[in-house]
């Protein structure tokens, strides 16, 4: 009888541990995922602007070549002031510096999903290690109720 009113006090107090702590992991497992889902949203949206990105250069690059064709055929077999010349020279000029343009926001474009990519898995990581958390809560919380 006397062994029914005597209550482990290490036992008590492991479950009173384990019930401050298990709401605290679960809340920051929560947390994790919530993080990880927008990262995995983020980075969709980002695969999504680069190919509008890429679109946007190859027609571009489409419209200056038919640009080109087009002058070059108007032009063909005419004698051109140098102004004309010019005109036509700094045209040309400002139609690769636009594919330039775009060219390189294609690539800061890839740079950017490349560390959305290890943002992603470092998320992933972390949700992993606080689900491990809160599952080792339980596993304690269980072998105390088998006691």
């Amino acid at each position: 009888m006397d062994d029914e009113l005597e209550v482990d006090p290490y036992r008590e107090a492991m479950e009173k541990v384990i019930g401050v702590l298990t709401p605290l992991r679960q809340h920051r497992h929560a947390s994790a995922e919530r993080a990880q889902h927008r990262a995995q949203r983020e980075l969709e949206a980002m695969q999504r602007q680069l190919i509008e990105t890429q679109d946007a250069y190859v027609q571009e690059r489409q419209k200056q070549h038919d640009l080109r064709h087009t002058l070059a055929e108007e032009n063909l077999h005419k004698s051109m002031e140098l102004s004309e010349v010019e005109r036509w020279h700094e045209k040309e000029r400002q139609m690769l510096d636009r594919l330039a343009f775009i060219q390189q926001d294609v690539n800061q474009q890839r740079e950017q999903i490349d560390a959305q990519r290890q943002f992603l898995e470092q998320a992933r990581q972390t949700a992993k290690a606080q689900l491990r958390a809160v599952e080792k809560l339980a596993c304690m919380s269980e072998t105390l109720n088998e006691d």
